[in-house]
């Protein structure tokens, strides 16, 4: 006969989520909201519900977006070649496209003069600006 060994400890308290899982579950529920309005949720449930400051509630949320924003694109960040200066991108075809300072603000200036800029809104986050699309 074989030894049975127990396969998970059972313990009275639930599991614990992290930070991430918490604001995908928060900005899943407000799917539907726009940007702007699913983040301050999310940050705000952070904040509330689990005594995270600010700040972090709101990286939490923009990072959670993000993740499930590029859930649907073949593209990604390419995050060991970014540095504070160069965002590298790399296509569905495993191209790296860079992008510099310089071109992200050229990116902005044009998206302006066409008017497609989407609405920045300085008030809902204390630390960053969030595009509304």
């Amino acid at each position: 006969m074989g030894t049975v060994t127990q396969l998970r400890h059972h313990s009275s308290a639930a599991p614990q989520l992290d930070a991430e899982n918490l604001a995908t579950g928060y900005l899943f529920e407000r799917r539907w909201e726009s940007r702007h309005i699913a983040l301050a949720h999310c940050a705000g449930q952070l904040t509330e519900q689990h005594d995270m400051p600010a700040h972090v509630a709101e990286r939490e949320a923009l990072q959670a977006y993000a993740a499930l924003e590029s859930v649907n694109h073949g593209m990604c960040v390419d995050i060991n070649a970014t540095t504070s200066d160069l965002v590298m991108i790399r296509d569905t075809e495993g191209r790296r496209i860079a992008l510099t300072i310089t071109d992200l603000r050229r990116l902005l200036d044009q998206l302006r003069r066409e008017e497609c800029l989407p609405r920045i809104d300085p008030e809902r986050f204390e630390s960053a600006h969030i595009l509304e699309h």
